[in-house]
């Protein structure tokens, strides 16, 4: 059986955690637990048991309902209880459903007690409003409220009934839909392979024109730079909506700048952060061409769904524009409430400090230091780690805030590095699970914006700033990063950093 390999006369169960859930599983790729048997009988059961409840977080991730559900099944997950005997196999047919159904009907009572209640997710509400061109009555507000929360509590219902009538142990049925057969009776695509037939097509149909055709090669660009050689029919919209996200990290110009020719976008996105960004309205004309793209596929058979639409950004705002200071609270909240530590403080820092995110990614607690009886944090280049620019290598001192926060304690519960999570995959998991529900048009970078916007306010002197976020600044000036005065200086910036409302 797959999952299942034998050690030591003691099997053990193995399971690959796709790319979208690592960060539930502390960033692992690969999940092992031994059965503590020996007995493959026995072992086959609680493969059975474990896969069964992974699929279920799986279909509630795809879902998109609430982080926190998703955390409470992992974590139910972890401590599935294993110790059935030959016996308890024999006597009761499915004793692994009994506390994961129990879990997820005490979460679907807690849901009907809200709906009875009246009591909504205001963060959800405010992601629906934010994407209708309308401002809706304040009656309205709880009707999406109830809408949504009453899907939930159906998905769930059908998840729990799937796990009373053992589900997750049939084989899935296989639907054949004529699109379905139509792809695969057709070579495997990508993106690059189709870009040739679809400008010959749709230029002779609509008559481009020169900037027309340019247009598209750029998209195409975009593009093939996310999504590389993945066949066309693997892509979900969850991937063009990232796609869509990702843009917004993506330098304007991108092509002029030598530094990032024929670069990967993994190198790119480390590396972006103080360039200009591309602009919605310009993103907007690359979506409108990719939408123009997704439907020829479709109707050439290589998508098998129409509405494969990506939705496009107000023209009307930048994503590096600052978070407003009740944005930044509602960040706070929500990453508090994340599983993972490691999400929180990387947001905290980012927030606190105005630090690159790559720079916070790097972090080891030797990087933690006091300097003249204040705490800092050294931004270097010891071992493999790397900075932006010569002038990036500096030592901030810590934010008082961020200290009353616990960040010098979750420094001490750590060995070497502060965070196992580089900064692509937090980008990415900021993107899909923080980043609509506070302002689809701001992304993680705003943080370090809304920093330097907060000390520019408060007319502090520039080329402090530069010295405290690690801006290459004037050849004449003689500020020096390392004395125990200058830190004095610069711990005198953070008083201008305060994000109450």
């Amino acid at each position: 059986m797959m999952n299942l390999y034998l050690r030591n006369n003691t099997f053990y169960y193995r399971k690959s955690i796709p790319k979208t859930l690592k960060f539930y599983f502390n960033n692992k790729s690969l999940y092992i637990r031994t059965l503590k048997t020996s007995s493959k009988r026995l072992a086959n059961k609680y493969v059975t048991i474990l896969n069964k409840k992974f699929e279920t977080i799986i279909g509630v991730y795809k879902m998109g309902l609430d982080i926190e559900l998703v955390n409470q099944l992992v974590e139910e997950f972890h401590n599935t209880q294993l110790e059935i005997t030959e016996r308890d196999l024999r006597n009761t047919p499915n004793p692994e459903d009994t506390l994961f159904a129990l879990g997820l009907e005490d979460m679907i009572k807690q849901y009907q007690i809200n709906y009875q209640e009246g009591v909504y997710e205001k963060e959800e509400i405010d992601l629906i409003v934010s994407k209708l061109p309308n401002k809706p009555l304040e009656e309205d507000l709880s009707e999406i409220g109830k809408i949504l929360l009453e899907s939930k509590i159906n998905h769930l219902k059908a998840i729990y009934t799937n796990i009373n009538n053992g589900y997750y142990n049939k084989a899935l049925k296989t639907i054949h839909k004529p699109q379905a057969k139509a792809i695969e009776s057709k070579e495997v695509k990508t993106i690059s392979m189709l870009k040739e037939d679809f400008i010959k097509y749709q230029s002779r149909l609509d008559n481009w024109s020169k900037d027309n055709t340019q247009l598209a090669d750029r998209t195409f660009n975009m593009l093939n730079l996310y999504f590389n050689n993945k066949p066309i029919h693997e892509i979900k919209l969850n991937d063009l909506m990232d796609f869509r996200d990702t843009m917004q990290e993506i330098p304007t110009k991108l092509t002029t700048y030598k530094e990032f020719e024929n670069k990967s976008l993994d190198y790119i996105l480390e590396n972006s952060e103080d360039y200009d960004n591309l602009t919605n309205s310009t993103i907007n004309k690359y979506i409108n061409k990719a939408n123009q793209f997704l439907k020829w596929a479709y109707q050439e058979d290589y998508l098998h769904k129409k509405d494969f639409i990506i939705p496009k950004f107000p023209n009307d705002t930048k994503s590096r524009l600052p978070y407003a200071n009740e944005e930044i609270q509602a960040i706070k909240k929500l990453v508090s409430q994340d599983q993972n530590k490691e999400i929180n403080f990387i947001t905290l820092v980012a927030t606190y400090q105005g630090m690159r995110l790559k720079e916070i990614t790097q972090l080891r607690k030797e990087d933690i230091i006091t300097t003249n009886n204040i705490p800092c944090i050294s931004i270097n280049t010891n071992e493999d780690k790397t900075t932006k620019t010569i002038k990036s290598i500096r030592t901030i001192p810590i934010h008082p805030k961020l200290i009353e926060l616990g960040f010098l304690d979750y420094v001490n519960s750590k060995e070497n590095n502060l965070f196992n999570i580089n900064n692509k995959d937090f980008s990415s998991y900021y993107r899909r699970n923080y980043k609509n529900l506070i302002n689809p048009s701001k992304t993680f970078y705003s943080l370090r914006h809304s920093f330097i916007d907060a000390l520019k306010q408060s007319n502090q002197n520039i080329e402090h700033i530069q010295a405290f976020v690690g801006h290459s600044h004037n050849a004449k000036t003689t500020f020096g990063y390392g004395s125990p005065l200058n830190t004095k200086l610069l711990k005198g910036l953070l008083e201008h950093i305060n994000y109450s409302n």
